[in-house]
């Protein structure tokens, strides 16, 4: 960590601990996750009662922004407001991106009896939903892979961009799932598939030529990179099938979109 951060880490701590109404605090981010830059802001999640977070929600208030309480020009605070209630929901059903909200979190101080225990049940990649997500996300992968011929077919350009976007995410994402890895939303999504142990060779190299380049035959490279790397676990009713369950009629089971899953 910068000293800068740590000293602005210090006057944010010392900003939060008095308040009666704030059970914890924890460093999240760039910084805990050992991705930041010299400008980096600071990234906090600050730990409410559940009745106060319930009142916040309520009130729209679950952020927090302070650039007075960092030591460095454009510094600032950046916080998420959570609840003890809320982490439990998320250890409990929470989405990858959810989860990842809590990894590396640093405890900055803590009025909460088990909390490391927490977010170890947070940051738990749930095993046993990987074949499932595979399966699922093997068939978001064969459907954009279609849709890139259908963008070349139509020189739709716009649809070319999404198609290769979502190749790549569900793609990367069946990788992430190969090695029990959560998926951190797209701001730090490559650099976290990069760093995996298990992964083609050349995947990055093939994912950037993919984007910079979309010719088909770039797009197939990428393709049959992750196609045949190993033998994926397919769905049973075919890709066509799941394809639809999961991107065309989701709404109508009120689940969340197979992106953050």
């Amino acid at each position: 960590m910068y000293a800068h951060h740590q000293e602005s880490l210090e006057r944010i701590a010392r900003y939060f601990s008095d308040d009666p109404a704030v059970q914890a605090l924890m460093l999240t981010g760039s910084i805990a996750h050992g991705f930041a830059k010299e400008n980096s802001d600071v990234d906090i999640a600050i730990v409410v009662t559940d009745e106060d977070y319930a009142q916040r929600t309520a009130e729209s208030r679950l952020t927090f922004y302070n650039p007075d309480l960092c030591t460095y020009e454009g510094g600032y605070a950046d916080g998420k407001i959570v609840s003890v209630g809320f982490m439990q929901h998320v250890a409990e059903s929470g989405s990858d991106p959810a989860r990842f909200a809590f990894a590396d979190a640093k405890i900055v101080f803590s009025k909460i009896d088990n909390l490391e225990q927490l977010l170890s049940e947070i940051t738990r990649y749930p095993v046993e939903e990987k074949t499932n997500r595979i399966q699922r996300f093997y068939a978001q992968f064969e459907g954009w892979h279609w849709f890139t011929t259908e963008a070349h077919k139509h020189n739709n350009r716009y649809l070319l961009n999404t198609a290769v976007s979502k190749l790549v995410l569900f793609g990367g994402r069946m990788i992430l799932a190969h090695n029990e890895q959560l998926y951190p939303y797209h701001k730090w999504f490559l650099r976290v598939l990069e760093h995996v142990p298990a992964k083609p060779e050349n995947l990055m190299a093939r994912i950037d030529t993919a984007l910079q380049d979309p010719s088909q035959a770039n797009i197939n490279a990428f393709f049959d990179t992750v196609n045949e790397f190993r033998d994926w676990e397919k769905p049973p009713t075919g890709w066509p099938n799941q394809f639809l369950q999961d991107s065309e009629i989701t709404w109508m089971h009120g689940e969340s979109p197979i992106d953050d899953l």
